[in-house]
């Protein structure tokens, strides 16, 4: 039996992918909690950090596409329409999720 080769990834592919797949997203949360929880009212460090890190998820998913032939969540190779998707996706729930937890933590939660 014949078996058809298994193409390889590179160490710096997968860190890619687990950059914008796992590890952004968990900075993104870890972000809102601290400005939830501490009640932050105006802009801070931590504000900064949140769209710093949208901007490098979006920026780290179009490395993985043109250099290190990212796929879709289904398998298929991912193109730049699926970047431009998900950097728009991404940005607009970062920001609704961003003004959400601004106006949870002044109103006390409630």
């Amino acid at each position: 039996m014949v078996q058809s080769p298994v193409p390889q990834t590179s160490a710096a592919g997968c860190l890619t992918r687990l950059f914008w797949m796992g590890v952004g997203n968990v900075i993104l949360f870890l972000c809102l909690t601290y400005i939830f929880h501490n009640r932050v009212h105006g802009l801070t460090l931590v504000d900064l950090g949140y769209w710093l890190t949208v901007a490098a998820m979006a920026a780290v998913r179009w490395v993985d596409i043109r250099s290190f032939h990212g796929d879709t969540v289904t398998g298929e190779p991912a193109t730049l329409s699926h970047w431009r998707r998900y950097a728009l996706c991404l940005t607009a729930g970062a920001l609704v999720a961003w003004i959400v937890i601004h106006l949870l933590a002044l109103t006390g939660g409630r």
